[in-house]
């Protein structure tokens, strides 16, 4: 009779963790989990009236947990001095209770030879002050807004994957506590070997949600703001003894642009305006040359049959 009870169990246990397995693939936890077992009067648990709600209207449970968003930024600033404008980051960052995830600062060299100075850094802030911690970057600028070369904010909903990971890792925690009692009644060799293997399943499932809904957590309640410093020199034109190249080289190309259109134009109006003038007087030049080349020949023939009667006289 032991061995059939301890044998309905384990099979209960196994159909559970199934469950657990496949609520994984769920976008939004349908019913409530299960959590009564049915081994003894002092371990059975009823299921709470929130709970019986949750299960009766789909969704009900993600509803009631406030919306988890993963925010991320990215800016792109020209400042005086990248590294300065690093470490200042860095400094307030700290200060609000974030941290630097990466930095780092190189040079560059420009087509014209000369070499700047950029630098990089990511910083996890506190979600509700993103917005201040960009506003203080944008005032790093050295040009004001022109300084601001390209921004943007982005955002991850993870509120489902949340609450079904939590909704899983009840119903494991619930398998376990039920597979360590089972562990501590059995007394049969290979039968704790199977219920201590499917334990160590079990627990390492557990760790593996719990890691992630720690990360989903930390994640939401930390953005990510990453910002590229570039020093100003390197995005203003070089101008030598007031002498600008970029202003020349506009310049050059708006006259050309002119020249063209001029060019462009003239022969739109040779073409509709001149050719319906031109068509008719070439024919009429064409006919006349024709003709005068005709009547020349044949005075040059008519000549040339004249001359041999002349010297015969």
């Amino acid at each position: 009779m032991k061995t059939k009870l301890f044998v309905v169990s384990l099979c209960a246990l196994l159909v559970l963790s199934a469950c657990a397995q496949a609520n994984d693939q769920m976008v939004a936890p349908t019913e409530a989990p299960a959590v009564d077992y049915g081994y003894d009067d002092k371990n059975n648990s009823t299921a709470t009236e929130a709970e019986i709600a949750g299960a009766a209207i789909p969704g009900a449970e993600e509803q009631s947990q406030d919306r988890l968003v993963i925010r991320r930024a990215e800016m792109e600033v020209a400042v005086v001095t990248p590294e300065d404008a690093m470490a200042e980051l860095s400094a307030l960052a700290n200060s609000m209770g974030g941290y630097v995830v990466f930095s780092n600062s190189w040079s560059e060299t420009n087509p014209q030879g000369i070499t700047f100075r950029r630098a990089s850094i990511t910083v996890r802030v506190p979600a509700e002050r993103l917005e201040e911690v960009m506003a203080k970057v944008r005032l790093m600028s050295a040009s004001g807004k022109d300084g601001i070369i390209s921004e943007s904010v982005s955002g991850e909903d993870v509120t489902s994957d949340y609450v079904d990971s939590q909704s899983r890792l009840r119903n494991l925690e619930a398998a376990e506590a039920q597979l360590t009692e089972l562990l501590d009644n059995t007394t049969d060799l290979d039968a704790t070997l199977k219920v201590f293997n499917e334990l160590t399943r079990v627990r390492e499932e557990i760790e593996v949600l719990e890691g992630h809904i720690k990360y989903l957590e930390e994640s939401s309640a930390l953005s990510s703001l990453t910002v590229s410093f570039v020093a100003e020199a390197s995005v203003q034109p070089i101008e030598i003894a007031g002498w600008k190249p970029e202003g020349t080289a506009k310049k050059a190309v708006q006259q050309l642009i002119v020249t063209l259109q001029a060019i462009g134009s003239g022969l739109i109006w040779f073409g509709i305006y001149c050719l319906p003038f031109l068509i008719p007087l070439g024919l009429v030049v064409y006919f006349i040359v024709k003709g005068a080349k005709k009547r020349k020949e044949a005075r040059k023939i008519e000549s040339e049959a004249v001359a041999p009667e002349a010297e015969k006289k």
